[in-house]
């Protein structure tokens, strides 16, 4: 089918890349969690993925936005090398000449209007130069400049946030092991934990907390270490700081960590006009990052507008900068009412489908007064064999998302066979309906699905 015309001309360009390769956890998770980007796809979009897409997610998600997915060009670049991740859309493979002339052959002729990624790579920047698109990428100048790790670095956002004047947990940037065990012994002095975070990893992966007291809970980082004295700092960062900075390649941020706090973003559109707030949500985690609340209900009037004041506040040097695209401003409220930022993300995060499609253009614009999101993580325990018996079970069991009622549950990423895993979000009239749904999806889910009657066995 020939793709259709778009107003104006031109058609857009999606690309499913994950965190740079230096930047990445390295868990794997890539090849299906980038197909995220195929809630934003819309008709005649021409979109780069890394591994062919699933084909029940892509069915499932055009069909909540109502896209002609027949009308897309998924476009596969050839594998790199042997041993090489074939979840990561590399610098090799979006230069293969394959790869740029099957490029080229979905485009059809029509000019790039648009380029959509999901991290700001130099390499998407390069790609852009060599279609002769690059006014279709927006901050292309500071993307192929390496802009892309400035606004993902957590040592990078220390800097810009004091100088905005926007409040921090006390704390440093370190480059070196001597830094990190200075910072650590003043805050354990005062018997305060600290919680150490590389430099780029997400989600909590590459945090974990030390402290001189007992109780701590690691909420937001992988374990506690409990330390006593200074010896035994300067000999657990030896032995860690590799792990902790990719080899010393990176920089490590040591914070106070503060207990009983709650995590919440305020995401922004930075463009040539300023920084527009887009959404905002509270972070779940329990000890990694396990659900996400829209709108984010925890938070008082006032603390919601410091929230998005402070990252309204990050926004301007990054503008300045040259920095265009989404910003994510990351703080916890502290259990005395403070609002201190920990981290931004210059990139499409996870949160960014739930607010600005399945929020948006799913629900409708007034979702964020009508509606609560909750999107979590598949817990363990539940059980199930493909996306599409999840996707049967749920509608058996009356739960799937109704546009009539505006209720429901949609899956809202690709199948992930290595933990036979799915995420999903549940669209509620209020936080508690969302978590009855959650107890009900639980009852579905936390038996195995009977086998087929020809794969039994007796």
């Amino acid at each position: 089918m020939t793709a259709p015309a778009r107003p104006g001309g031109g058609t857009r360009l999606l690309i499913g890349n994950d965190l740079t390769e230096e930047a990445r956890n390295g868990d794997g998770w890539v090849r299906w969690g980038v197909q995220r980007l195929l809630w934003f796809a819309r008709d005649g979009d021409v979109v780069v993925l890394p591994v062919d897409p699933d084909p029940d997610f892509l069915r499932h998600a055009t069909a909540l936005t109502g896209t002609d997915c027949a009308t897309l060009r998924v476009v596969v670049p050839p594998p790199g090398p042997p041993g090489s991740e074939p979840g990561l859309l590399t610098a090799d493979r979006l230069a293969h000449e394959g790869f740029r002339t099957a490029l080229r052959r979905a485009l059809g002729g029509r000019a790039v209007r648009r380029v959509v990624a999901l991290w700001p790579d130099v390499t998407v920047a390069e790609l852009a130069r060599s279609l002769e698109a690059e006014h279709a990428l927006p901050g292309h100048a500071f993307l192929r400049q390496g802009g892309g790790l400035l606004v993902n670095s957590k040592a990078v956002f220390r800097a810009v946030a004091a100088g905005a004047g926007v409040p921090l947990p006390p704390g440093t940037v370190c480059s070196a092991p001597q830094e990190a065990e200075d910072q650590i012994d003043e805050f354990f002095r005062a018997g305060r934990p600290v919680i150490l975070k590389h430099e780029y990893l997400s989600s909590g992966t590459g945090n974990e907390i030390v402290s001189p007291v007992a109780g701590i809970r690691p909420i937001g980082a992988r374990r506690v270490v409990r330390l006593t004295g200074r010896p035994a700092v300067r000999a657990h960062l030896a032995a860690h700081w590799d792990r902790l900075t990719s080899g010393g390649r990176r920089r490590l941020v040591a914070e106070e960590y503060v207990p009983d706090s709650t995590a919440h973003f305020a995401e922004f559109l930075i463009t040539e006009r300023g920084a527009e707030l887009a959404g905002h949500g509270e972070m779940v985690s329990a000890p990694l990052a396990t659900a996400e609340i829209i709108p984010s209900p925890g938070l008082t009037p006032a603390q919601r507008t410091r929230l998005v004041d402070g990252g309204r506040a990050l926004c301007g040097p990054l503008k300045a900068m040259g920095y265009r695209g989404r910003l994510s401003a990351d703080a916890i409220a502290t259990p005395d009412g403070r609002i201190l930022f920990t981290e931004y993300n210059g990139r499409v995060t996870g949160s960014t489908p739930i607010y600005g499609v399945i929020g948006e253009q799913v629900v409708g614009p007034d979702y964020a007064r009508e509606r609560v999101l909750l999107e979590t993580v598949w817990p363990d325990g539940w059980h199930i064999s493909s996306f599409r018996d999840a996707e049967r079970r749920i509608e058996a069991a009356g739960l799937a998302y109704d546009r009539t009622t505006r209720t429901g549950v949609m899956l809202i990423s690709a199948f992930d066979p290595r933990r036979r895993a799915v995420m999903y979000c549940v669209v509620a009239e209020s936080l508690p309906a969302a978590r009855e749904q959650q107890r009900r999806l639980g009852d579905v889910f936390s038996t195995r699905p009977a086998a087929p009657a020809a794969a039994r066995h007796t």
